[in-house]
């Protein structure tokens, strides 16, 4: 019954540079996976992201990288998720749209905001209490109301 069963042995990686190579490559493979868990596991985010943002076509593993990703406040870190914002494509910008709400970080929201990145930020400042202050405060009520009326009517 059980006998056309195999379980693939799981492959682990014991150190850094053993993740590294996969991490630097980001080929949509099961060990590229199973290193970015790794780097996540181990706190390597600058790393991580640094590498996604050398190869920003990859948006399947950046997405994942986005949906495992703790909430990060280091500067460099948030620097570097603006820039892929900005300049990765729409299912990337998604994923990192996504990650941003779930962060509810309203000091980044407003920074990406001011640096032109507005549709976005607005995602996630309508979901802030402070948020939604900066937003009457900066947006023109039709637009305000736009947004508040659009987000009370789709559910």
């Amino acid at each position: 019954m059980f006998a056309s069963f195999h379980e693939e042995p799981i492959f682990r990686f014991r150190e850094f540079d053993e993740a590294r190579g996969f991490i630097e490559d980001l080929q949509d493979n099961k060990d590229t996976y199973e290193a970015i868990d790794y780097m996540i596991n181990h706190k390597e985010y600058y790393f991580l992201l640094k590498n996604l943002k050398a190869q920003l076509n990859k948006s399947k593993i950046g997405v994942y990288i986005f949906l495992n990703l703790p909430c990060l406040k280091r500067e460099d870190d948030l620097e570097l998720i603006e820039y892929m914002l900005k300049h990765s494509d729409e299912v990337l910008k998604e994923g990192i749209v996504d990650y941003l709400k779930s962060c509810k970080n309203f000091n980044f929201a407003r920074k990406i905001f001011e640096d032109g990145l507005e549709d976005e930020a607005i995602e996630v400042l309508k979901l802030i209490p402070e948020g939604i202050e900066y937003l009457k405060e900066h947006l023109k009520d039709e637009r305000l109301n736009r947004i508040l009326i659009y987000d009370f009517t789709k559910d």
